[in-house]
């Protein structure tokens, strides 16, 4: 997976896997709900001017608990991304049991599409490569 840096923060990294054409989006450290909010309109951005349809959302570098952003994501940012664009989500939760609650939390209430959790980054990137564009 060839990655292209688009965008550089303390907790997240955003890049275009150009060969493969999705968004890759790496989380790093303790996050609050308001970080992870500003992350997650920096993955709108990219992808809508990107004009993307895949995302892998790795949250494996990931700790803490913000359990208080997944509402915002299934109502608020997911039909956004949706309607930028977005098809496929493959999510790669944070080993940590609250963080990893949180992204279950989201995808249930969302109205999303193809969204998976999978326990690997190749696991995701695997299943993303088979997801029609």
């Amino acid at each position: 997976m060839g990655l292209n840096l688009l965008y550089a923060s303390e907790h997240l990294d955003l890049h275009h896997a150009d060969t493969e054409r999705w968004l890759y989006a790496d989380w790093k450290g303790y996050l609050s709900v308001d970080m992870v909010k500003g992350g997650c309109e920096e993955m709108l951005r990219y992808l809508t001017r990107l004009k993307l349809a895949k995302v892998l959302n790795d949250n494996s570098h990931m700790t803490g608990a913000w359990i208080g952003a997944a509402d915002w994501l299934a109502k608020a940012w997911f039909p956004r991304m949706r309607q930028a664009g977005l098809r496929h989500f493959a999510w790669v939760p944070s080993p940590y049991p609250l963080s990893r609650l949180a992204a279950l939390t989201a995808l249930q209430h969302a109205v999303l599409g193809p969204a998976e959790l999978f326990g690997t980054v190749e696991a995701a990137a695997a299943w993303l490569r088979v997801q029609p564009f």
